[in-house]
């Protein structure tokens, strides 16, 4: 819980939503700690069917989650894990621990035989981007890159774990509140080879 305290306080989960999260599918659930022993990230994910021809299944953070808690598991029909819910430390940015929490889920994905990793990312450059430079559309932005890496320093930080936006279905509006994003999210997908 000391974790979440470093999302802004709308943004938090409850101590209920984490245990119902632990309950409902525990390997999904990871802590990380730096070497001192403390606690500087969680990661929360849960297995679930994704299409990518149907993105419109997954049109919000909310839908996808079933508000935070979770929704039926059912491994016979599951090809994807889904990262629900992850944090890190501010004082822990900068450091390793973001690249452990974006392979450890990997390595879950594939003990279960899975064919994807997937996550609802925000894009929270969009908005001062389009007040700089004019407004340009959240799916055109997403794709938008300067001397070969993506504008969004979010988007680009997941496309160095192999996480990408497979097109532009995959950016959708209303999918989290974020002011920064204005309210997009970016479905980044990692294929599990």
């Amino acid at each position: 819980m000391a974790v979440e305290q470093d999302w802004e306080e709308p943004q938090r989960a409850s101590r209920e939503h984490m245990l119902t999260r632990l309950r409902v599918f525990p390997e999904g659930f990871w802590l990380f700690n730096n070497t001192d022993g403390e606690t500087v990230g969680t990661l929360m994910g849960f297995p679930l069917h994704y299409s990518p021809a149907q993105v419109s299944e997954l049109s919000s953070w909310d839908t996808v989650t079933n508000y935070g808690s979770y929704p039926d598991i059912d491994l016979t029909t599951a090809n994807a894990l889904y990262l629900a819910s992850g944090s890190l430390k501010r004082s822990a940015r900068g450091g390793t621990a973001y690249a452990a929490m974006m392979e450890t889920p990997v390595d879950l994905a594939q003990r279960l035989g899975l064919d994807y990793v997937l996550a609802g990312a925000k894009i929270p450059g969009y908005d001062a981007y389009c007040r700089r430079y004019g407004e340009i559309d959240a799916r055109d932005y997403a794709f938008k890159e300067l001397n070969g890496c993506l504008i969004d320093p979010f988007l680009e930080m997941y496309r160095g774990h192999h996480y990408t936006v497979p097109d532009r279905n995959h950016i959708i509006p209303d999918y989290y509140p974020d002011p920064p994003s204005r309210d997009y999210g970016a479905l980044v997908v990692r294929h599990i080879k």
